[in-house]
């Protein structure tokens, strides 16, 4: 399992009985070091953690999948072009039609009077199958 990590088994093995809801001075006296070493591990795996997620929203990023949403076009017409932009990529969108909508209503809120676009804007489908707003 950590071959292909950036975690080490020790870090691991720290986050798992973290997890399970022990103190960091139980998890040191499970696996015999000290609670300051027990410390040092979860905090080296949650930044190697994070620089993992950050290393795949650069990934995700490089070349989306710009899809142009006109002023005039129904809301709940957006997915289905978001869906349909998606497919032609061989991309598997994560979020279904109603969080797509209530995603819409928030992000693009003043793009949006009713269930209308009143104002023009981007969508940018990454190869993940998240979607960005570029309301620009």
């Amino acid at each position: 399992m950590t071959r292909d990590s950036f975690l080490t088994p020790n870090q691991l093995k720290v986050l798992e009985l973290r997890a399970q809801g022990l103190t960091q001075e139980e998890v040191a006296e499970l696996i015999g070091t000290t609670r300051a070493n027990v410390s040092i591990a979860e905090k080296r795996a949650k930044e190697n953690i994070e620089k993992a997620r950050n290393t795949l929203r650069a990934f995700e990023m490089l070349h989306p999948i710009v899809l142009n949403i006109p002023r005039g076009t129904d809301l709940f017409q957006v997915p289905v072009l978001i869906y349909q932009e998606a497919d032609k990529h061989g991309i598997k969108i994560l979020y279904n039609t109603t969080s797509l909508i209530g995603v819409l209503r928030r992000r693009a809120k003043s793009k949006i009077s009713g269930n209308r676009v009143i104002e023009g804007f981007k969508i940018l489908i990454l190869r993940g199958g998240r979607v960005e707003f570029d309301l620009g």
